[in-house]
């Protein structure tokens, strides 16, 4: 994992370093594309910063994207604190409750139809025996 990634500070000034760069590539390109001039070479200037800038933004972007996709597996694979201390504990115990309810209602429904099967069972004998 990415030690940038660790921690909250260095995460928070890489997202902040991304964001800032996408802003001024794209300010950029923006000036580029208002230009007073129309002669050759300043149009040829122009197109040349102007793809320059684009391929900037795009690295850009795409770091950017490397980032939420680390941020995404750091999460997924739990190496990401997002939930701490007594909320944790909290969402622990409801976990627990909400495991204990579902074996109750399992037991409880695995019962019925085990009550429902012999009492199928029984009227099968009744039918067979009063049908003779």
């Amino acid at each position: 994992m990415d030690p940038s990634l660790r921690n909250s500070p260095a995460l928070i000034r890489r997202i902040e370093i991304l964001r800032d760069e996408l802003i001024k590539r794209f300010e950029a390109l923006i000036s580029y594309a208002v230009t007073d001039k129309t002669d050759r070479n300043t149009t040829a200037l122009a197109q040349y910063s102007m793809q320059y800038e684009t391929d900037a933004l795009i690295r850009c972007a795409e770091n950017l994207l490397s980032l939420i996709r680390q941020l995404q597996e750091a999460w997924l694979f739990g190496q990401l604190n997002t939930i701490d201390g007594p909320t944790q504990q909290q969402a622990n115990d409801d976990t627990k409750a909400v495991t204990e309810l579902l074996q109750q209602l399992i037991a409880r429904q695995s019962g019925e139809l085990r009550n429902g099967d012999a009492m199928l069972m029984e009227e099968e004998n009744d039918v067979t025996t009063n049908g003779d």
